[in-house]
């Protein structure tokens, strides 16, 4: 019985989830992101940086960027910024 509950319980949270996951895939393909909200490469980045120390691109070091969906400019993944166009991610 427990068993049972279980995988029940088990099954609703990795569909519960997955959804959630899909929804926020597409919501950063088609350039809808929420203010703050990261993609998994900018996590994982952040991420690494925070376990280097923390350097910055002011130390010398080549920055990462990305690609605004709305006005197509390269911007610094650490200091993303909203451009003022309508529709910005940022």
């Amino acid at each position: 019985m427990f068993l049972k509950v279980a995988v029940l319980v088990l099954l609703v949270a990795v569909v519960w989830f997955g959804f959630r996951y899909l929804e926020r895939r597409n919501r950063v393909e088609e350039g809808r992101r929420r203010p703050m909200e990261r993609t998994m490469g900018e996590r994982i980045r952040k991420s690494m940086r925070d376990r280097a120390g923390g350097k910055s691109a002011s130390d010398g070091s080549v920055g990462d960027t990305e690609q605004c969906p709305v006005c197509k400019s390269y911007v610094a993944v650490d200091g993303i910024s909203n451009c003022g166009k309508s529709n910005c991610p940022y």
